[in-house]
């Protein structure tokens, strides 16, 4: 167990965390309708004509508005269901097409706002309800991480990191399965596998899968988060030893991206 906590730990580093906010909007309540009262029709007759010219006239009576006329325009708000239907929309948006400083943004107002739990319940659920959408599996496989990460920093229960990282690397395996060509999901699985402990066969394997991930990327149009990768196999090169493949590699990403800060600060002495 100790071995696989150190590579649920590793799984969450470099992820972006965060956590939803969402605001509560009332629309005001219209003024009610106001229905106004017509005086009575005073029935007369010829046998009573005399006695009431000589009577003062009758006030008039007003006319009791029916319960069903009273009109009111008031809407009742319900704040659980507004909460509900935002954090939903939170949710949409984190699965939009996106990857970087945008879904970065989300995870850490879902972190910071205690909503990592509702998200990663929401996620499982449409992950259960689509099974063969990548997306929705890589997307709970991070956030599940980002739990992990959230539980190492308040020093909390070991085995529980080591059963959500375990569970995260099932659904990174589950999107790849549906596409072995999804962009995120290889670079998350194996770009964490770095901090697992040193397993020679396992540790070429995943400079390969990092390696093919930079050729997918020459077939693709370039993004600016393409250059983590060159970051990712230069980390993994060093790892077993071959200074020199990391450097290489490092060197290359920066020819692409030559305004890459991390890629930069590894080339820097």
């Amino acid at each position: 167990m100790k071995s696989v906590v150190t590579l649920l730990v590793g799984l969450c580093i470099g992820i972006a965390c965060g956590v939803f906010y969402f605001k509560s909007q009332q629309a005001p309540s219209a003024p009610p309708t106001v229905v106004e009262s017509t005086p009575e029709t005073v029935a007369t007759s010829s046998e009573n004509v005399a006695a009431i010219n000589k009577a003062p006239p009758p006030s008039p009576e007003p006319v009791p508005v029916p319960p069903s006329r009273a009109v009111t325009n008031s809407v009742t708000i319900d704040p659980e269901a507004e909460a509900m239907a935002a954090f939903r929309k939170t949710i949409d948006a984190l699965l939009a097409p996106q990857f970087g400083s945008q879904k970065q943004a989300l995870f850490d107002r879902l972190r910071t706002s205690g909503q990592m739990d509702a998200a990663i319940a929401e996620l499982q659920s449409r992950a259960k309800e689509n099974p063969n959408d990548a997306n929705v599996a890589t997307t709970l496989g991070e956030a599940l991480l980002i739990k992990v990460g959230a539980i190492h920093a308040a020093g909390g229960d070991v085995n529980e990191m080591g059963i959500l990282a375990m569970q995260a690397d099932q659904s990174f395996n589950a999107a790849l399965k549906v596409d072995p060509t999804n962009w995120e999901a290889q670079y998350v699985k194996y770009s964490t596998m770095f901090y697992w402990p040193p397993e020679p066969a396992r540790d070429n394997e995943v400079a390969q899968k990092l390696s093919g991930l930079i050729d997918q990327q020459e077939t693709m149009l370039q993004q600016p988060h393409f250059a983590q990768t060159y970051v990712a196999l230069g980390n993994q090169y060093q790892k077993v030893g071959q200074v020199d493949k990391a450097q290489a590699t490092w060197q290359l990403g920066l020819q692409k991206f030559p305004n890459d800060t991390a890629l930069l600060k590894k080339l820097t002495p």
